[in-house]
């Protein structure tokens, strides 16, 4: 995709893929699918070169998902979405990887989908230019305050601020002198647009959308045709067995 420049994909057939694989993660109702959809997730991680981009920020994610195993296997019977006899280590298994496949296809989102390509997708779908233009604001702010906040807080723990380290509380307490700061930043950056709304009323014009390439139909074919395939073989193949 665009971060290697090895897959070069309309941002509409990126934003089909990514829905089309997380759909498929809840379809998916044995270990065996599961793992079958888990390995082509690796693979065209592998083929866009963003294998090691996206699991260098799984890291954060370790005990949450070495934690999802103990519980759904020793714990499910009091579990609201799926409620078994007790004692289920495959369950275990299956909800661990599901969990993780989730984590995985999520980072990738983040890594693989740029902002900017999704305002250009939502344009193109002929999506009202105020819902796309709110969306685009909406991405931009968080875009901001997350570089103001970065910057306050390298500003912060070269003067000697120390945030991790004490308790919990202690280090609640030490973000509290970042907040100010960012507060006043995040108040100026609004002003700021509000301006440039106000000097260019209209944020997106209508563009008329390229048609997509033959590359790109036949991933939106494949991932139609791998829903069809998961839907009759969990509900249709599995049930009647």
């Amino acid at each position: 995709m665009y971060s290697r420049g090895k897959i070069r994909l309309d941002p509409r057939t990126k934003l089909f893929l990514f829905a089309t694989w997380f759909s498929a993660v809840f379809l998916c109702r044995d270990i065996y699918t599961l793992a079958i959809l888990f390995a082509l997730s690796m693979l065209t991680l592998l083929l866009s070169g963003s294998f090691t981009s996206v699991f260098s920020r799984l890291k954060h994610f370790i005990p949450i998902i070495l934690l999802a195993w103990p519980l759904w296997t020793f714990l499910n019977r009091w579990s609201i979405f799926h409620a078994s006899i007790g004692f289920d280590p495959f369950l275990g298994l299956f909800m661990t990887i599901r969990l993780l496949l989730i984590i995985v296809l999520s980072m990738a989102f983040l890594t693989l989908v740029k902002p900017t390509e999704i305002v250009k997708a939502l344009s193109s779908l002929k999506i009202p230019s105020v819902v796309t233009a709110v969306f685009a604001l909406a991405l931009r702010t968080l875009y901001i305050v997350e570089e103001n906040y970065k910057s306050i807080k390298e500003a912060h723990i070269s003067r000697g601020l120390e945030l991790d380290k004490g308790s919990l509380i202690k280090r609640i307490r030490a973000h509290i002198p970042l907040l100010i700061p960012l507060i006043i930043r995040s108040i100026d950056s609004a002003e700021k647009m509000v301006l440039a709304l106000e000097l260019r009323p209209v944020l997106l014009n209508g563009r008329k959308s390229n048609p997509l390439k033959a590359g790109d139909m036949l991933i939106i074919i494949g991932c139609l045709l791998l829903i069809i395939l998961l839907i009759y073989y969990n509900f249709f193949l599995v049930g009647s067995i």
